[in-house]
């Protein structure tokens, strides 16, 4: 199934101000302007959107928000307003994050209703999936009631429109990321399940991408199997002539498995 190759980088709370964010984007922009065949896209801090929007008018890189309140409009003191992206420009949300699951209490009904408006508006959702140490022994299971739960009540035109994250919990922030091996085991098991689940065209049409620690040096071995659709980038990607590096070995990868 043709399915295009995607990187993504959430530049978490590293880059605050819009002045250093700015640089980093129109650098990123320069490097990347002759890239077409790997879509490209960034989460920089909620902060700093409006000036990437600017730089990143009418250009092929996405940009979006690290999250969004479950309502567009409310009472929500301190949330940050799917409106306001819409505003700006943006086409993406980064949803389910473990950081936002653990730290932030969000629930699996609360990122579903997160995925809902997100696709109501126009936007990709991409849902963060992902098990503890103690959840890798029944990781099957965990991913099921994952996707069942913060995919629930979408219909499957637009199910095929989700990027799914994966990112194993214990491999975030870590020196490592997981084994190319374990990687391509877990994608085919997502991509089962959602054949599984909602059935074989959304299945083939959905993006899987892994998120982990992933750097220049992994990230060839993680791409090369069909299942995964790209990377999710993280601290190793605050460089934009590293983060170039690895949308280069995945666009190489795919290049070569298209041959």
């Amino acid at each position: 199934m043709d399915r295009k190759p995607v990187v993504g980088i959430s530049l978490k709370l590293y880059l605050n101000t819009v002045e250093k964010t700015r640089a980093y984007v129109q650098q990123l922009k320069e490097l990347c302007q002759d890239i077409s065949n790997v879509e490209i896209f960034i989460f920089p801090s909620l902060g700093t959107i409006s000036g990437v929007a600017e730089l990143l008018e009418n250009t092929d890189i996405g940009y979006g928000a690290q999250n969004i309140a479950p309502v567009a409009n409310g009472a929500f003191t301190g949330e940050y307003s799917i409106e306001s992206l819409l505003e700006c420009g943006g086409s993406l949300v980064e949803l389910g994050h473990a950081e936002r699951r653990a730290n932030f209490n969000e629930t699996d009904a609360m990122i579903n209703q997160k995925v809902r408006l997100v696709l109501e508006n126009g936007m990709t959702p991409v849902l963060c999936i992902g098990e503890s140490i103690e959840q890798k022994e029944r990781i099957s299971d965990h991913l099921r009631q994952q996707l069942l739960s913060n995919l629930a009540a979408i219909d499957s035109v637009e199910l095929e429109k989700v990027i799914i994250a994966y990112e194993p919990i214990w491999s975030i922030g870590q020196p490592e990321a997981a084994s190319p091996k374990y990687v391509h085991t877990i994608h085919k098991m997502i991509r089962q399940l959602l054949n599984e689940l909602y059935g074989q065209k959304v299945s083939e049409k959905v993006r899987i991408i892994y998120g982990g620690s992933v750097s220049k040096e992994n990230a060839g071995a993680i791409i090369a199997n069909e299942n995964v659709d790209g990377v999710f980038v993280g601290r190793f990607g605050h460089d934009p002539v590293n983060f170039k590096a690895i949308i280069e070995e995945v666009a190489k990868d795919k290049l070569i498995s298209e041959s």
